[in-house]
């Protein structure tokens, strides 16, 4: 360590004492100049002369620089994307309050570009932290209009379950194995027309951060990683609306000021049920379908110190297939959510957070055939009071601190032909703490440190999870990334290939231990310029206590613990290392990702108690992602490759004769291989954009064409076996090249 680097942290040792010298505190939100929205992890610094101390603005954009010598210094707020921020300011003794507002910009010097990457500094601190603003993911290829999620699996370590799904594989992990908030309200089944798109509207979200794995103490329930989306607070400081028109949907938001505050509306349908109705005739079975989606927000002020904001969500998808005067199904599954929260300042360093939730997921099926009624419906309602406490003890040492309460409500309940088969109902609770502690002694060197403890009332027994993670600058372009800690998981997902509608969740009972995981990450980022970086990380998930649905479960079992349902104590492990390049200034933008990854399971029941691969296990995953902007144009492709998904093959066939049978009839057998023991071919695809800006009746307005596929590989989906060995297997393909064209619009 540099003898400067010393000299700082005794400087901050003693500067926690405040009897040797007069301190000063400031305090205030950073925001965005143009909106008011505010800037989480925005850096925060006070420069005299060679010294300086500094702080992040925590998620909600407030900051604290508490205990600092008396003094003239310059205060310097910095956040990618936007123009620096500086001023003389005189620190004495007391406390001030100062809100700064940063001005965006996009552009420095004549045709460079400038991505804005929100959350860097942060970045710089956890390890398997990425951010995609949506000013980004607007830029990507997408299929049909902007989508979060489907944008995701264009990052390194991360995996799309198919073209038609925005479940995700992150490092190894199941879908469930992701915790998925909406500020802060967790989503059990964020997607739409069966995958094809996700529940988020791009033109509401604010920005998105993912954790990838060895995620910090404030999230938990989850064994793999954590994606957080925050809707955008709305205009503080004008009206605007900006929309857009796909081939599958139109969508519009509409936001503005109130009189200490601001408010946001979108709405997103597809209007793909009038053509349908135009196909559909007497000789064309078609299905009547479509979705829709809203967001809303509303922020107001109570003085300089008290913060309301009431958030809401709902969508809906609704598909009605009649095949037969007498046959038909209806299908309707859909989540809605809500939340207000309260955030107050308690002191100049001491900030509070308070929420309260509700959010709920369902699905119902209802199916005729030849007047047969059937009934299978199920949900989960959940009701979250929450608490965060972050207080900033000086320039270099912050402390969060909170808990969460969630009531469980899960129902699930089958009906054949009036007959009630299952009728399934849990009221679990979680209650959840956690502690934890950011220590930076010096400029370049961060430590976070904490622990979440959890109890599960259908478990019992209290569970500690420790956290932590470690950044070190080695030298000014290179630094070195560790990270790692336990997790729990107390729900279980359960999945069908068939669509995302018929998925549900349900509690594990005190029949089976729940999911366990532990993992660890290290890593090195190496910054030559402000135009490149490159970043690689390596990560280890050792699993335990995992469960599977149990397939040889008969229908008509009366057992409903989950030791009766699933197929129990299974083991596994997750590894590999992710190579990330990234060029982020000029007209050129974009980068190239690489994945080398190992996923493994065991189960005593399952393989003949022999190691399997998942069918996610993809042992190279290659991406090559651009962005062209030249005047009004932008030219965006996608280019992604992998490793084939894993199967279970047929390996052999035999027939067996019953003599006791007349005629001799012969029963024939498929004697299939060891599990997801072949690979399908490998998966490789090609997207295309184009879009340009114009103006239209005085609104700024962009038109886009997009083709996915571009090249129409029928990628292969999954093999459907003949058990009885009487056909070959059939392998499924993926969707051919699909183009689109949509116009966005804002004014």
């Amino acid at each position: 360590m540099k003898t400067r680097e010393w000299m700082g942290l005794l400087l901050s040792v003693f500067n926690v004492l405040p009897a040797m010298a007069e301190v000063g505190t400031i305090s205030g939100y950073v925001r965005d100049i143009e909106s008011g929205e505010t800037l989480p992890y925005a850096n925060v610094v006070l420069k005299h002369g060679e010294n300086m101390v500094g702080v992040l603005s925590n998620a909600e954009g407030f900051y604290a620089l508490k205990d600092v010598s008396e003094g003239t210094y310059d205060l310097v707020v910095s956040y990618v994307g936007f123009a620096n921020f500086t001023e003389s300011v005189t620190v004495t003794a007391g406390t001030a309050r100062r809100d700064i507002e940063l001005k965006p910009t996009a552009f420095v010097g004549e045709e460079i570009v400038v991505e804005a990457r929100r959350d860097e500094e942060e970045s710089q601190v956890q390890t398997g932290f990425i951010t995609l603003p949506t000013e980004k993911v607007q830029d990507l290829p997408s299929f049909g209009e902007t989508d979060i999620l489907r944008s995701l699996p264009l990052l390194p370590g991360i995996q799309a379950a198919s073209d038609i799904s925005s479940g995700l594989y992150i490092r190894g992990g199941s879908p469930d194995q992701t915790l998925i908030l909406l500020d802060q309200i967790p989503l059990y089944n964020p997607s739409h027309a069966f995958g094809f798109f996700s529940t988020f509207n791009a033109d509401a979200i604010k920005d998105m951060s993912l954790h990838k794995g060895a995620y910090p103490a404030q999230y938990g329930g989850r064994l793999g990683s954590v994606l957080d989306v925050r809707n955008r607070d709305g205009n503080r400081k004008s009206f605007e609306a900006s929309g857009g028109i796909s081939l599958i949907s139109g969508r519009l938001l509409l936001e503005g000021p109130t009189k200490n505050g601001s408010w946001m509306v979108s709405g997103r349908r597809t209007y793909i049920d009038p053509l349908l109705s135009v196909i559909r005739n007497d000789s064309t079975e078609v299905p009547a379908y479509y979705f829709y989606d809203t967001n809303a927000k509303l922020n107001q002020d109570w003085g300089d110190r008290d913060k309301l904001s009431i958030s809401a969500y709902a969508g809906r998808d609704d598909l009605t297939f009649d095949l037969e005067d007498d046959t038909f199904f209806t299908i309707r599954w859909g989540n809605t959510a809500a939340t207000v929260k309260w955030n107050h300042i308690f002191s100049d360093n001491l900030f509070w957070n308070f929420m309260v939730a509700r959010s709920k997921y369902f699905s119902d099926t209802d199916i005729n055939i030849f007047d047969t009624p059937i009934l299978i419906s199920n949900s989960i309602r959940d009701f979250s009071v929450k608490g965060d406490l972050d207080f900033f003890v000086n320039t270099q040492h912050s402390v969060s601190t909170g808990f969460l309460a969630t009531w469980y409500d899960f129902r699930f309940k089958q009906v054949f032909n009036q007959d009630e088969q299952i009728d399934l109902k849990e009221t679990p609770t979680l209650y959840s703490m956690y502690l934890q502690d950011h220590w930076q002694p010096t400029s370049g060197t961060s430590l976070r440190i904490g622990f979440r403890a959890n109890y599960f009332t259908e478990q019992g027994g209290l569970r500690i999870e420790p956290r932590f993670s470690f950044s070190h600058r080695l030298k000014p372009r290179w630094r070195v990334k560790a990270g790692g800690g336990a997790y729990t998981q107390y729900l279980q997902f359960v999945t069908t290939e068939a669509f995302s509608g018929s998925d549900f969740w349900v509690p594990l009972d005190d029949t089976v231990d729940p999911g366990r995981s532990r993992q660890a990450v290290t890593g090195l980022e190496y910054e030559p310029s402000d135009r490149y970086k490159l970043s690689v990380e390596g990560y280890y998930t050792d699993m335990a206590n995992l469960v599977v649905i149990d397939q040889d479960v008969a229908v008509d079992t009366d057992g409903t613990t989950s030791e009766d349902v699933f197929v129990t104590g299974g083991t596994g492990y997750a590894t590999g290392v992710e190579v990330f390049l990234q060029r982020r200034t000029g007209k050129l933008t974009g980068w190239v990702g690489y994945t080398l990854g190992w996923t493994r399971r065991t189960f005593s029941e399952l393989n003949s108690g022999k190691q399997f691969p998942t069918k996610y296990d993809r042992r190279n995953d290659l991406s090559f992602v651009m962005n062209y902007r030249v005047g009004k144009w932008t030219l965006g492709s996608s280019l992604t490759y992998g490793t084939g998904q894993a199967y279970t093959p047929i390996v052999g066939r035999y027939q067996l004769r019953d003599p006791a049978v007349p005629e001799f009839e012969d029963d024939r057998y498929a004697i299939p291989g060891d599990k997801n023991s072949a690979r399908l071919l490998p998966y490789h695809r090609l997207d295309l954009s184009v879009k340009r800006k114009f103006g239209m009746f005085g609104m700024d307005a962009e038109w886009y064409i997009q083709v996915f596929n571009a090249y129409n590989r029928r990628n292969e989906w999954f093999v459907e076996n003949d058990s009885g060995g009487n056909s070959s297997p059939r392998v499924f393909k993926m969707l051919p090249v699909v183009p689109t064209f949509g116009i966005d619009f804002g004014f």
